[in-house]
């Protein structure tokens, strides 16, 4: 029985079970829909009325984290370390990278240059604690993938975008091994898989939509 997937197109906690999935192998399908105007059934299924949702049969599982942690455990080998503190270190800079997806959400938002600079400067302290976190390795517990690693693709691939707009997001300088981290996690092949083709024009879109300082700076 294929897992089903139900979010939006530009929702980068999905993505995260997405790359679970794909790295795992495993087959599923995913449907998107409209979060200003659900169809009827989601409020049926989504207590929260929020994205993602994962239908496994007749059973549902709402919240990113606790549809990627089910994924890891029913789905061959573990992504996470077999140490329990190490392991629950990951899950801590799991909930951090959750933290920093806010953070790049909130940036979009913000309607002038003063806030906006206060938001980004806030998310720039994180990076320098990320920074501080990392050793210099192809992956963040060493050289073998890990569900931290897939948790913070979705946000480097947007501060990506952002960076394509105000650089600086990440100082390859300040951040060499942040950067470098970021680069191999982007350059996997099953980044271009997690997310709908035209993902990079959606995200610019939607940041035109918010109205915010960033979106006076694009062309």
């Amino acid at each position: 029985m294929k897992p089903k997937l139900i979010s939006f197109k530009l929702c980068p906690f999905v993505q995260k079970a997405v790359l679970t999935l794909l790295t795992k192998g495993v087959e599923f399908d995913i449907e998107y829909i409209d979060l200003e105007n659900p169809p009827a059934w989601f409020s049926e299924i989504s207590p929260l009325g929020k994205v993602p949702v994962l239908q496994v049969g007749d059973k549902v599982l709402f919240e990113s984290s606790v549809i990627i942690e089910y994924l890891d455990e029913v789905h061959g080998q573990s992504l996470h370390p077999s140490d329990p503190l190490t392991k629950a270190q990951n899950r801590s800079w799991m909930e951090f990278g959750n933290e920093c997806l806010m953070n790049g959400y909130q940036i979009l938002i913000q309607s002038d240059e003063k806030d906006y600079n206060q938001k980004r400067n806030a998310l720039l302290d994180k990076m320098d604690l990320l920074e501080n976190q990392l050793a210099d390795s192809s992956f963040f517990n060493g050289e073998m993938i890990s569900l931290v690693d897939l948790s913070f693709i979705p946000f480097f691939q947007r501060q990506a975008y952002l960076n394509e707009i105000h650089p600086g997001f990440i100082d390859e300088a300040k951040h060499p091994r942040l950067t470098s981290w970021s680069k191999k996690l982007l350059a996997l092949d099953i980044v271009a898989a997690s997310t709908v083709d035209n993902i990079k024009p959606i995200y610019w879109d939607f940041m035109k939509s918010r109205n915010g300082y960033l979106s006076t700076l694009m062309n």
